[in-house]
This record gives C-alpha cells, sequence and structure tokens, in this order.
C-alpha cells in the first residue's frame, strides 16, 4: 500500500536524502507523490463489459429459469458493480494499460506538478523534481534548464531507472538509491556558499487523502 511506502521511515530517509544533496550541491529536490497520474477509465470499461457477457452467458445456459426483466437487467447491475471495483484495485488497471501508455501519463503528470510545485522557482534554475506515482509503480525526474544542461540526459535516464528499479523494495530504498547520485550532482551543480534553500523540503503527497 502507498501509505506503507511513505511511512515514518521512508519520510525520515526521503529528509536525510534531500538534506545530503542539496548540502552537496546547488540542486534543490522536491519529493512528489501521487496516488495515480490517470484514471485509466478504459480499465473499468473493460472489466464491466466482460462482467456483463459473462453474467448474461451465465443466465441464459443456466438451469435455473431467469425471468426476461432478470435477464435483461441483472448483467448490467453486475457489470457496473464490477466496473465500479476496479477502483480500488489499482493492479488490474496496471495490468491492462500498456507500460507505454502508464510511461506517458506519469512523465505528463510529472512535467504538470514540477509547475504545480513550483520547481521553476529557484534562482538559478537548479530544481528537481522526483515524481513517484503509485498506481503506475514508476518514478519520473523533472530537472530545471540549468541543471538538465549541467547533467547530460542519460545520466538523468540512468538516475530514473536507479530509482524505478528500488521502488518495489519501499521508500526507504528509493530514498537511498536517490541519495546514492549525490556526487553526481555536486559534480554537475556545485555548491556556493550563497546557496540558499528555496524549495520546502517535506514530501508533497496525496496519498494520505485517498485510499490507494
Amino acid at each position: 500500500m502507498g501509505a506503507r511506502f511513505l511511512d515514518h521511515e521512508a519520510r525520515a530517509a526521503f529528509k536525510q536524502s534531500i538534506e545530503a544533496i542539496e548540502t552537496a550541491s546547488g540542486v534543490e529536490i522536491v519529493i512528489a507523490m501521487r496516488r495515480k497520474s490517470a484514471g485509466y477509465l478504459h480499465a473499468n470499461l473493460i472489466v464491466g463489459i466482460v462482467a456483463t457477457f459473462v453474467g448474461l452467458g451465465a443466465m441464459l445456459y443456466s438451469a435455473h429459469p431467469f425471468g426476461l426483466v432478470a435477464i435483461l437487467v441483472d448483467p448490467f447491475v453486475v457489470g457496473a458493480l464490477a466496473a465500479a471495483a476496479v477502483h480500488v484495485l489499482p493492479g488490474v488497471k496496471r495490468m491492462l494499460t500498456p507500460p507505454s501508455v502508464r510511461r506517458r501519463y506519469v512523465t505528463l503528470a510529472a512535467h504538470a506538478t514540477f509547475v504545480e510545485r513550483g520547481v521553476h522557482n529557484t534562482l538559478d534554475r537548479g530544481g528537481l523534481l522526483v515524481y513517484i506515482s503509485w498506481l503506475e509503480q514508476q518514478i519520473a525526474l523533472v530537472a530545471d534548464s540549468n541543471l538538465a544542461r549541467s547533467i547530460t540526459p542519460e545520466v538523468i535516464a540512468a538516475a530514473e531507472r536507479e530509482l524505478n528499479a528500488a521502488m518495489p523494495r519501499g521508500g526507504v530504498a528509493v530514498a537511498k538509491a536517490l541519495e546514492s547520485w549525490k556526487s553526481q550532482f555536486s559534480v554537475a551543480v556545485p555548491r556556493r556558499a550563497e546557496d540558499l534553500n528555496e524549495l520546502p523540503d517535506d514530501i508533497h503527497s496525496d496519498m494520505e487523502e485517498h485510499h490507494p
């Protein structure tokens, strides 16, 4: 569950990671976690349609006689209930959505969150958003313009892959994987004496507001 991923221990580990990176470099880390990056209503529709036809078939071929009204109504009720149940089954939505589609939605949501959380507001444009999307089980990194010029896309992609590989092991593992890139960040954007902590270090998450 998302709440366990971002438990007290994980929050402490992320805080330590942020402080370590920002002490060693001019990079400003912002971490945002979202329950999902898109609605994936097609999954509800697929499950609902399949359940409707299964229910209809079961009634038509059952030895038990059903009334005409029941045959016309009950399968649609079953389909609607099955479709609604998908909202609390994130694994079903993952299974019914191609990885490339999930990644596209995560990337779009990450860029929107980058603006929403004001990661672009640092004086030196050295912000880095670590965007964690629970339903998709994916992490995306969005670097501001100066940081993107200082670190190659290949390095950002490699960091993304490492964070994604750590995600199944929990929030603490992701935090430690993030901190392991401290030296890369310090070389790309060296810290200066006048650097300030311009962005909040707390993790912004909607997991407390919704069931995962």
